[in-house]
């Protein structure tokens, strides 16, 4: 009887290559929009998959919020993590996100100071 390294190695060794992915036109728009200090030009190269998940997830504030942190946090314990200049170009999109984009007040001060300009 096969144990289950024994059923998972023949998993591994049966899975068909994947052709590797290209940007997305939508990640490509995504991408012209940013301000030139934010956007990323590693991650694209590196990385298109998680540059297409971004870009179709821009506009959608929590959900873009999540797969951000995603990224940048390892709730598993288990990824080996991306190398440093891509972490810079997500951090910098994450702030660009959080401070300009869909920007919240952080403190009760920006809140504060929000709800006086409202008024």
């Amino acid at each position: 009887m096969p144990t289950i390294e024994d059923v998972l190695q023949k998993a591994i060794a049966d899975r068909k290559p994947q052709p590797p992915e290209t940007l997305a036109v939508e990640t490509i728009r995504w991408l012209a929009g940013l301000p030139e200090d934010v956007r990323p030009r590693r991650l694209p190269i590196q990385f298109p998959r998680i540059a297409n998940r971004l870009g179709s997830r821009w506009s959608e504030r929590q959900t873009c919020l999540v797969c951000l942190e995603d990224l940048l946090i390892d709730k598993r314990g288990t990824r080996r993590g991306f190398p440093l200049d891509i972490v810079v170009e997500l951090a910098a999109l994450k702030n660009y996100f959080e401070t300009v984009v869909h920007s919240q007040p952080q403190t009760v001060w920006d809140e504060v100071a929000e709800r006086r300009r409202a008024n």
